[in-house]
């Protein structure tokens, strides 16, 4: 009895932390090109105090958010777009055929707050909330929740008849407040699980991407399932945000690793014994799939267990460093210089021609306060304005 007591005592004191060694909470964990923080785990009781601030803070952002004069503006924007003929969301679906009347009376209710402005402050605010009653209705996905009260709560509000009544300033301030309580709580459960996206990662042997950018869909995933947390549900985060990340690290390998892109329905469909695709379609897509080249850049870390290839055009000329931070950016502004300052913003904005990340029509129609369709139209004029010959000329040289 006394040896087996020594032998389990000598066992526990070997797994006992070195001095001086930090706690592996601490450790960082890096590829060569992303440095990953790492934060002790949660507890049970502290994902869940995390998860109902997040879900708090949302339901929170659905009351501020058509209350907010740019957020007002910003459903009614996506609204039109749907009603022109845009892509619709899916948790629009079923109040589509509503959606143009519903449309008319929020437009009529926010003209009619405006009108009455400071003189009937009161009666504003009361014509103002019929029309958010009505955007109520128009409920959002929690990214697109997140998204567009994070583009209104950083853009500043134009000085207007809507942004002197006080219950409105109240809005402005309670809606940055809301974001930023959210931001802290995401932050609180997304930290911790960078070790189970790494974890995710390495199950995974990738010969179209590099591990980092994997890391990042993953990341991505992660984010997601913070939004779509249940904690009354009794589930550790963790293993509810593992389907999350495992999707999206999927979906990443399907859509972006090889150089022809085939849909992930239509791989599925291959996978099925009752396919609805013909055979002859079939063959052809197994026969894409089997002869796309896949991409790879190569890094350390996957050296070992993926190939690199390198795709070259041998008929194309060899292109300088000045040529593509000299040469071309001068042809590029020159030609942007023929269009009017409007559609030069918008391009260049979508395009992330003055050094900032490419925007989406969304982030843009934010930005100069017009509809996404609108910002649209703006961008097929410019570019159809670029193809006519004094334009084409200066850029024809550099298309290869």
């Amino acid at each position: 009895m006394s040896a087996r007591r020594t032998k389990v005592a000598k066992k526990t004191k070997s797994q006992a932390p070195r001095k001086g060694r930090p706690p592996k909470a601490e450790v960082g964990l890096s590829f060569s090109d992303l440095e990953i923080p790492v934060k002790p785990l949660l507890t049970k009781e502290q994902e869940a105090r995390a998860g109902t601030q997040v879900q708090l803070a949302l339901s929170r952002l659905a009351e501020l958010l058509p209350r907010h004069p740019l957020g007002y503006r910003r459903f009614l924007a996506r609204m039109h777009e749907v009603v022109v003929g845009g892509g619709l969301m899916f948790s629009w679906l079923s109040l589509r055929e509503s959606m143009a009347a519903d449309l008319k009376k929020a437009v009529r209710n926010l003209n009619r707050a405006e009108s009455l402005g400071e003189r009937d402050p009161a009666g504003a605010t009361r014509a103002f909330e019929r029309g958010v009653k009505i955007l109520r209705t128009y409920p959002l996905d929690p990214e697109t929740l997140y998204q567009w009260s994070r583009e209104v709560g950083n853009a500043s509000v134009p000085r207007g008849v809507l942004s002197t009544l006080p219950r409105l300033q109240k809005v402005e301030r309670l809606l940055r407040r809301v974001l930023d309580v959210l931001e802290e709580a995401r932050d609180q459960l997304v930290l911790p699980n960078f070790r189970l996206v790494l974890k995710e990662v390495f199950r995974y042997h990738p010969t179209g991407m590099r591990r980092s950018d994997l890391f990042q869909e993953g990341v991505l995933g992660l984010h997601k399932a913070v939004f779509r947390y249940d904690p009354t549900r009794s589930t550790r985060f963790s293993t509810y945000a593992t389907y999350w990340i495992r999707q999206a690290i999927r979906k990443s390998l399907i859509d972006k690793s090889r150089l022809i892109r085939v849909p992930q329905a239509v791989q599925e469909a291959l996978r099925k014994s009752d396919s609805h695709l013909a055979p002859d379609e079939a063959d052809r897509v197994r026969r894409i799939m089997s002869e796309t080249m896949l991409f790879s850049a190569g890094e350390s870390e996957d050296s070992n267990d993926r190939n690199s290839f390198v795709v070259k055009d041998p008929s194309a000329p060899e292109l300088g460093e000045e040529l593509h931070v000299g040469v071309i950016p001068r042809a590029v502004s020159d030609a942007l210089d023929g269009l009017s300052t409007r559609e030069r913003e918008v391009l260049q904005r979508r395009f992330g021609l003055g050094g900032e990340r490419p925007q989406t029509l969304e982030e843009i129609g934010i930005r100069m306060n017009l509809s996404r369709e609108r910002i649209r139209q703006i961008e097929r004029h410019a570019l159809r304005q670029l193809r006519q010959p004094q334009f084409a000329n200066l850029l024809r040289d550099f298309q290869y």
